[in-house]
């Protein structure tokens, strides 16, 4: 077909089958592979320029001139693997309209040098709206990419320090529930010091000294409350956290009801449903300390339901909770990440969790289904 015809079918004989190879090959998407070749395009223009530095040489020729494209292609090439590719793979990767603001200059590139110097020669007339069209558009990519990379920033920003928020209320409960443990262990060995309290006793009423038993009796009973958890289900995590809160219920003077009937399977793990009760009880409890003390309640619920495992606590609060996008809205910086790390629990297993507020009541529910789904 001659040399200019085969120029000008460029793009289909050569670029349409490497896009289809990186799509079939590399498993790339389509916006992928369109980006990646056409941003190869538009780095060909690094050798092509420091090539025709030659003609300021004596020894110009085109010999010398294609001895250094040739040189500065594989320097180019070396340069990019070593240091673009994989930042640009990640920004390609990171989210779609990144990609697009991003692509602007490649596809702005590829369509102009064909439209000006290969499928017509507009390029060479002088046109200063020609000539000057690409500087445009590279000022108004520059632009839009900088605002749009601006927000992926402050997303990514913002994801980070929510995953460190929730990192550390992890770490908060590993720690409250190895506290809990290590009183459930002074319980065992109270237990077994048991018959030494027992013998004690039975030397008191053999010398009828029923005045010191009944005194040595109180005081263990005081001892063994202040540390003995109180059993609410067969889970031994759980129930070192319930019994945990019902500590604090007492504190504040407030009712505290758990009502737990554990299915026999769990869709969460042990580190999973104690993050998510002990998020909700701890804004239970700080919600609640803000009502008067005659009307300072928490109720908990977990239960078994049409097969979904429902998670429900109720708390008395003030009506300055504000709920949006079915998140209550922190009224203090470094707040609110606890209800959030409940959702995103909940999502994970393929369940939802719900806020409300009713007449001086906060309501969550949590409902997860009982058999796995994960999304």
């Amino acid at each position: 077909m001659g040399l200019d015809q085969t120029l000008a079918l460029y793009p289909i004989h050569t670029h349409l089958i490497l896009i289809v190879f990186l799509i079939f090959h590399f498993e790339c998407t389509c916006l992928d592979a369109v980006i990646y070749t056409l941003l190869a395009y538009m780095c060909c223009q690094i050798p092509a320029w420091v090539s025709k530095l030659a003609i300021y040489t004596p020894f110009n020729s085109g010999g010398l001139e294609l001895t250094i494209y040739i040189v500065t292609v594989c320097a180019t090439l070396y340069l990019i693997c070593r240091f673009a590719a994989k930042p640009v793979h990640e920004l390609v990767q990171s989210s779609t309209r990144s990609a697009i603001a991003f692509s602007l200059v490649p596809v702005t590139y590829y369509l102009f040098d064909y439209v000006t110097t290969v499928w017509t020669q507009l390029l060479y007339t002088g046109n200063y709206h020609i000539t000057q069209f690409m500087p445009l558009i590279v000022c108004v990519s520059y632009l839009i990419f900088a605002v749009i990379y601006n927000k992926e920033q402050k997303k990514r920003v913002q994801s980070n320090e929510e995953r460190t928020m929730l990192e550390n209320e992890l770490y908060n409960v590993e720690n409250e529930i190895e506290s809990l443990s290590e009183l459930e262990h002074k319980t065992r060995v109270y237990r077994h010091d048991m018959r030494h309290h027992l013998s004690l006793l039975l030397m008191y009423l053999e010398e009828d000294q029923i005045k010191e038993a009944k005194t040595y009796i109180q005081e263990n009973l005081k001892t063994i409350d202040s540390f003995t958890p109180k059993r609410y289900c067969d889970m031994q995590i759980l129930n070192l956290l319930l019994s945990h809160f019902a500590g604090r219920a007492e504190e504040i003077g407030a009712s505290y009801h758990p009502d737990i009937k554990l299915p026999d399977h769990l869709p969460l793990s042990n580190m999973e449903i104690c993050t998510l009760v002990s998020n909700a009880l701890e804004n239970a409890f700080d919600a609640t300390e803000n009502v008067p003390v005659g009307r300072r309640m928490v109720d908990v619920r977990i239960q078994e339901f049409q097969e979904q495992l429902v998670i429900s606590i109720d708390n008395s609060c003030n009506n300055d909770i504000v709920i949006i996008d079915n998140l209550p809205q922190a009224s203090r910086t470094g707040h609110g990440y606890g209800t959030k790390s409940i959702q995103s629990i909940a999502k994970v297993h393929g369940g939802m969790a719900l806020f409300q507020v009713k007449e001086e009541i906060f309501s969550l529910m949590v409902t997860i289904p009982l058999h796995n789904i994960t999304v």
